[in-house]
This record gives structure tokens, C-alpha cells and sequence, in this order.
């Protein structure tokens, strides 16, 4: 039964880590992104949808450091952020703000293209969210923190 046991654990070890890697493989870089329209389609469509999804929450409420190293790495964490679900957080990829930043990324990043959503997932999602949390304001103070970060380095 040991060696069994081990001979799976081996192999579902395995696995996760090739699953990984094709993850980081298929990570966009942002390299080759044009920064200085970003920042302009932030400051002009992005902040405002941010800004509408935080209304009535105190700018200090969820303040804590943010950091990016550099404009690619700004993009990377903020696609991230905007893109995938975090616990106790339904994805905002549907949100006004992720429309506007996968529509920044995919016309000024050449060859970038966001991972598809499921609508029938994302409908399902939006009739059981109802209200927005803190964990979700949370998660959208420090995307704020990032395009911030962003627009000051590029």
C-alpha cells in the first residue's frame, strides 16, 4: 500500500508542477505595451469605473503598501488582479473597470490577448453577488494602489 501510495502522490506531483509551468510559459510580459496610452486610457476610462465601484468606502479603509517593479511588472500584477478570483471574491472581469483594462491591454500590448470567461459563469456569478464585500474592495483598493504605481513610473 506505501509504495502505491507514493507512486500516485508521485505522479499527481508531477502534474501540478508541468501545470505550472505551462502557467508561467503562458504569461503574457507586457513588454512591448505602448505605456504611455495605457496610462492615458487609465486616467481617462479606467480610474472613473474604479473610482464608481468604490464609492461610499474611505480611501484609508484598506490602505497598504502596494509595489510593482517596473511598467510590465505594473500590467502583469493588475491583469492578475482583474482577471482572476481571489477567495471570497467572485471575479470582477465583468466590472466596468476590467472591460476597460482588458480593452487598454489588448490594443496597445501587441499580441496580448485575455483569457476567455465563460458567460453563462459570469451570469451565474452577477445573480449570486449581489452585494459587493470588503474582501472585493479590498482587491479593488489594491488594483487603485497599482494603476497608481503604474502611472507614476511610466
Amino acid at each position: 500500500l506505501p509504495d502505491a501510495l507514493l507512486s500516485v502522490l508521485s505522479v499527481f506531483f508531477r502534474k501540478i508542477f508541468v501545470l505550472q509551468l505551462v502557467g508561467l510559459v503562458l504569461t503574457y510580459n507586457f513588454i512591448d505595451c505602448d505605456f504611455e496610452k495605457i496610462r492615458w486610457k487609465y486616467q481617462e476610462v479606467i480610474y472613473q469605473a474604479l473610482e464608481k465601484y468604490m464609492d461610499g468606502t474611505r480611501s484609508t479603509e484598506f490602505s497598504h503598501p502596494v509595489y510593482c517593479a517596473d511598467p510590465p511588472d505594473c500590467l502583469a500584477r493588475i491583469e492578475r488582479l482583474t482577471l482572476h478570483r481571489i477567495r471570497g471574491c467572485a471575479s470582477g472581469a465583468r466590472e466596468a473597470f476590467a472591460e476597460g483594462t482588458v480593452a487598454a491591454l489588448a490594443a496597445e500590448c501587441p499580441g496580448y490577448a485575455a483569457a476567455p470567461i465563460n458567460n453563462t459563469q459570469a451570469k451565474k456569478k452577477r445573480k449570486k453577488r449581489g452585494v459587493t464585500t470588503n474582501k472585493c474592495r479590498e482587491q479593488v483598493a489594491h488594483l487603485i494602489g497599482l494603476w497608481r504605481r503604474f502611472s507614476r513610473i511610466s
